[in-house]
Order: C-alpha cells, then structure tokens, then sequence
C-alpha cells in the first residue's frame, strides 16, 4: 500500500469506531492495521448495516453503497454521521453527488497527522451531535415527566387554538381521555362554561414584546357536578414563530374566592352590626339620660329604675354582640354530656323567680359543644320571658331527632317566623340579636332550627336533626 505511509502505534483508549468501506483488500487490511490503534476499526462483510462513528470510504465502494449510506445517514438523524472519502487526485468520480453524500474528502497520499486529525474532527463532530441529542432527549424526558404528574392542569394550544396536548391533572378535571381532548378548543370542552377562554386564541398573535399572556379568571365544573373557579396563567411559545403557540396552567382559586366572599360577607355584617347597635344603643342610652334628669330634679324613685333598666339592656345588647363577634357558628371541641343538665343550667342563669320550667323526656345525653348549646337554651328562654314576661311558663320536651322549647305566650304570627332569626329584629326591649346567634349555633351543630304555633298558641322553636345517647345510671 504504497499510498498510505507508515503510522506508528499508541496504546490508547479508542475514540470511537470506524467502519472502513475499501475496495482494495490489501488496503484496507494497511488501513486497518494503522488505525487500530487508536480507534475500534469495523470491517464489514457485506454492506453498512452495523454500528460506526465514522465512515472511511473510497470511490468504487462509495458508488457501490451510495444508496445504503444515504439512508443510513438520514435514519442518524438528528444527530450527526460523518463519512469521509478517500479519493485521488486524477479520480473522475469527483461529481456534485460524491461531494453531496460526503463530508470531508482527502486525497492520496495520506499524510498521519492530516488524517488524524481529519478522523478526530469528524469523531468530536459525531461525539457533540450525539451527546447534545442525548441532553436533548433527557431534557424533554424530564419535561414530560413534570408535564404529566404535574398537580394543576396543563395544556398546549396551537395557533388555531387547538389543544395539542394536556396532562393527566388537565383529563381528570375535565372528566375526558386524552384522545376525546386532542384536537379540540379549549372552549368547546364542556367543562368550560364560559367565554373567558376563547381569549387565549385571540391573544396569541398579540403582545409580540412580551411573552406572558395575562392571566384569565375561569368557572369550570368538575365530573361530579361542582363548580370551581380557576386561574389561567400563560405564556407564549417561540419555538416557530410563524406557528406559535402557549402553553396554560389552571391553578383552582376555589378556596381561595370562596374565603374571599365570606371575608366579604362578614365585613358586610360588621357594617350592619355596628350600625344596628349604634341605633339601637341610643335608644336605652336616650331613655337613661332623659330618666336621669328626671331622677336628679324630682329625686324619683322610679326615674332611676327606668335608668337601671335601661343600662341592662344595653349591657345585653353589648354582651351579645360580643357573642356574634366570637363566631357562634364555630364549633369547638364537642363532648357527650347530659341534656338535662344544660337545660336546667340554662334555665337558672336566665329565669326569673316567678317562671316555671316543664321538662319532659330530656334524661339522655348528646354530644355537642356545651357552651354553645348552653348559649342556645338561655338565648330562647331569655325570649320568651321578654315576650311573656318573668311569670312565663316554658315546656321543653324532646322528640324523635330533636327538641322543641314552648311558652305559653301569645305566639309568634306566621308571618313573622322567618323574620325572627334576622339579626336586629325585635317586637319590644329586646336586642334582636339572641335568635339570630342561637339559629347560627344551631346550624354549626349541623341541626335546623323553626318556629310553629305552640300547643297553648304560644311561641314553638324546634331543633331537629339531633341525635341523643341513653343517660348512663
């Protein structure tokens, strides 16, 4: 092989493996011989179908395969398959579709550094192309990964608003399989019953200076029936930038909206409350003034009797309003206690001397929060002495799920028995907020609490939906 000249021999570890296509037998056995070296050298039997990093190839072999080498070398892609051909300088296959099939060419003769280092610059080509591949390919594995086990939905529209892929989160919350969703707008999925998201589309062509696409407010319902609120953020994808696209993340603000309306909700009470016991406070306060002055000219006994009565309506009314203002519709801690003992207990914080209570039936026990379920029994026995007055007669009896607290009273119109849980409401002294608070403890309790027409005409409140345990002895 006169053409090649001597190489000599390294004990390294190979570069990479090079599949020699030399016509020449004797060659390609010189050529082997000099590369081995340093490189795995492949000397196949028949054809290209084997494994190389590089193709070393001369003119009547390169005619001979042109076709395989080409496949092989477009199947490679996108990483990138160098071969190398070997060619003299009088060689007439020197045509626009050699140097096209090839990447680099050297004549003979071959000088060693030449050739090494033409073999070395196509092997890092070949070894970066395969490496940035393999980063690629790793990259968006773990995209994949955090696409599909991503906790909040996900989706990739297309420039015609098209979803072109969703994650798991995005199938379960519509109640669709990846193949029903595919292909469809966002906004023709009936989960989404609203035109917020036919927005997306719209925006995707516009804002060209900034990628981030504003945020979008959604109402989506769930498989089972329940309506959710969400948040869309997106953002703009650049990969074509005469087909963009954007991919959204939904974010459920359920909780959050929903804490949001009762903040609101309760600041709305507030308002009222304070304003309610602004007006209802001048009321006794007007009355204690006026009496007092009475009291200090004339020295009347009963002009200071007036003021007393006076100061311990507004001192109920501040009390309870304290009590609104400890939520009385959080439950703490419950405990199984005898019914019969809050009742009664009750009862002697609240009546006068002169009033009776009937109890019937009532030795059980219930689990409950007893503070709360105390507030409920004084707030109705308080109502009826302040509606029957100190020598009132209450029968408190229980039913099958419940109780029911009776007075002998003129009773409550119907008209009127929705009105009286309505905070601030009141047909005398009274503070109008008693019923209000015990109606809210009561539903805490996941109870429901009325009011009917008594068996003697007078005033019925029933709590049902109560569960009782027998009293142990």
């Amino acid at each position: 092989m006169s053409e090649y000249k001597s190489m000599s021999r390294h004990t390294q570890v190979s570069k990479g493996s090079i599949l020699l296509l030399i016509d020449h037998r004797r060659n390609r056995r010189l050529l082997a011989d000099w590369l081995s070296s340093e490189y795995d050298v492949v000397l196949p039997k028949s054809g290209v179908d084997t494994s190389f990093d590089l193709c070393i190839v001369d003119e009547t072999s390169f005619s001979q395969h042109r076709d395989e080498l080409g496949d092989r070398k477009e199947s490679a892609l996108p990483t990138f398959l160098p071969y190398l051909l070997v060619t003299s300088t009088t060689s007439p296959a020197r045509t626009p579709e050699v140097w096209q099939g090839v990447d680099e060419v050297i004549t003979t003769p071959i000088e060693k550094a030449v050739l090494q280092a033409r073999i070395d610059g196509l092997l890092e080509r070949r070894r970066l192309s395969v490496e940035i591949e393999r980063e690629k390919q790793q990259s968006e594995e773990r995209f994949r990964t955090l696409f599909q086990t991503a906790p909040d939905p996900v989706f990739v529209l297309d420039a015609d608003g098209r979803i072109q892929s969703v994650n798991d989160a995005f199938c379960q919350v519509s109640g669709l399989d990846r193949t029903t969703i595919l292909g469809e707008r966002v906004e023709d999925i009936h989960a989404f019953p609203n035109d917020s998201l036919e927005r997306l589309t719209a925006d995707i062509h516009g804002q060209e200076e900034d990628d981030q696409l504003p945020p979008y407010s959604v109402t989506y319902m769930t498989p089972d029936g329940e309506t959710r609120y969400a948040e869309i953020n997106t953002a703009r994808m650049q990969f074509d930038t005469e087909h963009p696209g954007i991919i959204g993340i939904f974010r459920d603000v359920t909780e959050h909206k929903r804490r949001k309306q009762e903040l609101q909700h309760q600041n709305e009470r507030l308002d009222e409350f304070a304003s309610m016991l602004a007006h209802e406070l001048r009321n006794p306060l007007g009355i204690a003034q006026g009496y007092l002055r009475v009291a200090e000219l004339e020295e009347a006994d009963d002009a200071f009797d007036e003021v007393r009565e006076a100061h311990d309506r507004m001192e109920r009314m501040i009390n309870e309003m304290l009590d609104l203002a400890r939520r009385p519709g959080a439950i703490d801690d419950t405990e199984r206690t005898a019914f019969h003992d809050i009742i009664e207990n009750a009862w002697s914080r609240i009546a006068p001397p002169e009033a009776t209570l009937v109890l019937k039936n009532v030795d059980v026990e219930i689990s409950a929060d007893v503070d709360r379920l105390s507030q409920v029994f004084e707030n109705l026995f308080r109502n009826a002495v302040e509606h029957v007055g100190e020598d009132v007669t209450v029968r408190v009896e229980r039913l099958s799920d419940g109780v029911f607290v009776e007075d002998n009273g003129p009773g409550i119109p119907a008209a009127y028995r929705e009105t009286v849980f309505e905070s601030g409401y009141t047909t005398d002294n009274g503070t109008g907020l008693g019923l209000s608070i015990a109606q809210q403890i009561v539903e805490a309790h996941g109870w429901d609490i009325a009011v009917t027409e008594g068996s003697n005409e007078g005033a019925r409140f029933e709590i049902t939906g109560m569960q009782f345990g027998e009293r142990a002895e």
